[in-house]
């Protein structure tokens, strides 16, 4: 698995050279674990290794680059937080 992020990373930074504003690359838990923990600088206070961290599903993390990669929102799901469940009668 992360040797094949290893070769994925460089092409993901080259397209976010190449665009005029932001480049959304929408992937699994997993991957994102793996980006911010070996290639980013994450906040002060977050342990490198995200111990403890469980990614929820449809979170976002913003990455601000070039190299040093920097987190500037890591696995945020707040924008679940205004959204009524199907249970409750909103879709």
């Amino acid at each position: 698995f992360e040797a094949r992020m290893d070769e994925a990373w460089p092409l993901i930074q080259r397209a976010a050279e190449g665009c005029e504003k932001n480049l959304a690359v929408v992937t699994h838990g997993l991957v994102c674990r793996s980006v911010v923990a070996r290639r980013t600088r994450l906040p002060e206070g977050v342990d490198q290794d995200l111990n403890g961290l469980a990614w929820r599903n449809t979170s976002v993390t913003i990455l601000d680059g070039p190299d040093p990669w920097r987190v500037r929102l890591l696995n945020c799901s707040a924008h679940l937080d205004e959204v009524e469940s199907p249970q409750r009668g909103a879709v």
